[in-house]
């Protein structure tokens, strides 16, 4: 068993965080957390809908952290929800507030995790493959064997203020390494999956103050649709099948 000082720096956040709820660890203003949320919550399923994900079928929340996203978002929708993810005590929170037996949340090691024997009509991947950068590649490929369709989430790596809070002490000690745009695009089409939509979203990061976020929440969707602007965004989103 791994003692304090051996694990991770960034797997002992998201042990603290699954602990807490990562709303709570993640947002400094509950109503940015519940804005950014939901908002990105609602248009991922409306993208899954766009890439022919039934809603009666059975999706894989991979990455699934504390469970917020099946329990609120994919649990009204789908028929069966599983989710994965490494830290233990968010799957326990999980489990905890599961909406109902439909729902199935375990605890693995998403880089190893042994895809034999399961198939999902859908994968979500909302903000899980720059914390396990390095395996991306593998794990892409290795999901292609479980799903022929995925809708994943990422922080924009071409966001110049993102990537400078990359380097303050909270960012740095939950993982936070964004991909750039193109990085990420090749990824997906050297594994086999061809990308169908691709959207630029979002313009608060988490810790955006609640003033500022007031002022320019009316803004949001203008900037999101301006080719010049967006490049402002937070947030690349995704609906990928496979080829």
């Amino acid at each position: 068993m791994m003692n304090k000082q051996s694990v991770p720096k960034a797997d002992a956040y998201w042990e603290r965080a699954g602990e807490v709820g990562y709303a709570s660890a993640m947002y400094g203003s509950a109503d940015v957390e519940r804005h950014v949320r939901r908002r990105l919550w609602d248009i991922a399923i409306g993208m899954a809908d766009q890439i022919g994900v039934p809603r009666d079928g059975r999706v894989l929340d991979y990455g699934c952290g504390d469970g917020a996203f099946a329990n609120e978002a994919l649990a009204p929708i789908y028929h069966a929800v599983e989710g994965y993810d490494k830290a233990a005590a968010a799957i326990e929170r999980a489990k905890a507030e599961a909406a109902g037996p439909h729902l199935t949340f375990k605890a693995a090691d998403l880089i190893t995790l042994d895809y034999d024997g399961l198939s999902y009509d859908g994968a979500f991947l909302i903000g899980i493959l720059h914390h396990i950068k390095a395996a991306t590649p593998a794990v892409v490929r290795s999901l292609a064997r479980a799903t022929d369709k995925m809708v994943v989430l990422e922080p924009n790596g071409d966001n110049l203020v993102r990537k400078a809070l990359e380097f303050t002490p909270t960012y740095r000690n939950a993982g936070e390494d964004s991909f750039r745009t193109r990085e990420l695009n090749g990824i997906f089409e050297s594994a086999g999956w061809q990308i169908v939509v691709q959207r630029r979203l979002n313009i608060f990061s988490n810790f955006t103050p609640v003033s500022i976020y007031r002022l320019l929440v009316p803004l949001e969707t203008r900037i999101e649709a301006s080719r010049f602007w967006n490049g402002l965004c937070t947030v690349n989103m995704f609906g990928v099948t496979r080829r």
